[in-house]
């Protein structure tokens, strides 16, 4: 086993700390809103009726 002098630690910690860091800014609720680019973007299709929608079967049609 091969050993580890206090300096390489400190720097392991320090990097898993900014690590943590960085993970708990995604994590941030004001980071997970939407644009209302997006918002917009989501919006439209749930406005058309279903009846002007493809089917399953008319999809694989195309695509398969």
């Amino acid at each position: 086993m091969s050993t580890a002098t206090l300096e390489q630690v400190d720097e392991n910690i320090l990097a898993v700390k900014q690590e943590l860091d960085e993970i708990k800014d995604y994590i941030k609720e004001e980071y997970m809103e939407l644009s209302d680019e997006t918002k917009n973007k989501i919006e439209e299709p749930r406005k058309r009726p279903i009846s002007e929608m493809k089917t399953h079967e008319e999809m694989e049609r195309k695509f398969l």
